[in-house]
């Protein structure tokens, strides 16, 4: 793609702007509980929120069949309600814009033959992909309407990780619409970056059965837990292998070590490349996202710092990705 397209840069960086936005109220809808408020999937009318008292009342009414009205909030009132319809209803409809801001201008590029092939192909996948995560959002919401008060922590995560996908795909084609500045570094140190990456992709999907299992509610000190450095009840369940995914004292456990094992990595290429201005950046980013792991331990999960950290996982994922992108290897 030629350089000069800068309306192509800013409309991705624009895109990818909204996924964030839409991570961060996602955050907020699973904290305030309020994904489950809305109990039908219509992505065209479901644009237009209730607009009387009557309407209101009918979707309260639907609520009320719901698994977490019946077992959780039987007491919630009206007023109290239409608050967790309202975030849910953000959600939904942030995925709606963000959807009319990729479609809209990659239409008029198409138009005037502005996009490359290899853009185009590339987009063509993030368009389904896009697609396949409402039906993967609403699959989530699904799971938490017909016995149990709560979503799959599996649909959950993968709910996430598709995000992160589609994130990462338009995070990448904007790196190659702009100027590409170069770091050369040797084969160990991109083994080192790649397997960074690889881990900051392993933590987002254990956060997110760290949320979906309330995981974060538990051992809510630093650095021991509970005073021990291996929990009680880690391996308690048979299979061995189903406390990695459905323990909540594994699945906190292997959170933290996977941060601390980062954090390691992070210290050691920083040493290794510390020339390169761009790895003070990935430094700042681990201490940020460090910092705010530590304080939703230590507060109990509140919803700001919560989401935060659920933000800067992705911002610390395409400060790898960006240095990646720019990084060749040695000639020795």
């Amino acid at each position: 793609m030629q350089q000069n397209h800068c309306s192509i840069s800013i409309w991705l960086l624009l895109c990818c702007v909204m996924i964030l936005i839409m991570i961060f109220v996602g955050g907020v809808t699973r904290l305030t509980h309020s994904g489950l408020s809305i109990t039908e999937w219509n992505p065209i009318i479901g644009i237009i929120p209730p607009l009387n008292d009557d309407d209101w009342i009918k979707e309260k009414n639907k609520y009320e069949t719901t698994p977490e009205y019946k077992y959780l909030n039987y007491d919630v009132t009206l007023k109290e309600f239409k608050k967790l319809y309202l975030i849910e209803y953000i959600h939904r409809l942030l995925g709606r814009v963000t959807g009319i801001i990729f479609f809209g201008p990659l239409s008029y590029f198409a138009c005037k033959r502005m996009l490359n092939k290899q853009l185009v192909y590339s987009l063509i996948i993030i368009t389904f992909l896009g697609i396949l995560q409402g039906v993967v959002g609403w699959y989530m919401v699904k799971s938490g309407l017909v016995d149990v008060p709560h979503v799959s922590h599996y649909r959950l995560t993968a709910h996430l990780l598709l995000a992160l996908i589609i994130f990462y795909l338009l995070w990448k084609n904007f790196l190659n619409t702009i100027v590409r500045k170069v770091y050369v570094i040797s084969c160990v140190d991109m083994g080192f970056l790649k397997i960074i990456l690889i881990l900051i992709v392993l933590q987002i999907a254990y956060g997110a059965l760290v949320a979906g299992l309330n995981a974060g509610l538990i051992f809510n000190t630093f650095p021991l837990m509970d005073g021990q450095i291996i929990p009680r009840g880690l391996f308690w369940m048979s299979p061995w292998w189903c406390n990695f995914f459905d323990n909540v004292v594994t699945v906190q456990f292997v959170h933290r070590s996977v941060g601390m094992t980062i954090m390691i990595l992070i210290a050691v290429i920083t040493m290794k490349l510390r020339s390169f201005n761009i790895v003070y950046l990935l430094c700042i980013c681990t201490i940020i996202q460090f910092m705010l792991g530590v304080g939703v331990l230590l507060y109990n999960v509140p919803i700001f710092l919560a989401s935060m950290h659920q933000i800067m996982a992705f911002i610390f994922y395409a400060v790898v990705v960006y240095i990646l992108h720019c990084a060749e290897l040695t000639k020795e």
